[in-house]
């Protein structure tokens, strides 16, 4: 996922992550950090929330800024296996 900001940078998430843990390893407290961050991208570019979130998160020693898996409905369908349930019930597709 991207973040548009109004300055026409498009940045990703993981981007603003690492700039999260740069302001968090300088011990900047969480106010700062969303203070600087939005200071030179824009002012709505980090809600203060999220940057508690992720120095919570860096607290803990986990410095993996990639998103996790998530628990739900798949992205991707496997074509074969829809058709496959398609041929075997003809009510699924009605």
């Amino acid at each position: 996922m991207d973040v548009d900001l109004e300055l026409g940078m498009n940045i990703s998430c993981k981007e603003l992550r690492v700039r999260l843990l740069h302001e968090f390893r300088l011990g900047h407290k969480t106010t700062e950090a969303t203070r600087n961050i939005c200071s030179t991208m824009s002012k709505d570019a980090l809600f203060i929330r999220t940057a508690q979130h992720w120095f919570n998160w860096f607290k803990n020693d986990n410095f993996e800024l990639d998103d996790l898996p998530r628990v739900g409905r798949p992205l991707e369908v496997d074509m074969d296996v829809l058709k496959q349930l398609a041929e075997e019930d003809s009510r699924l597709t009605t």
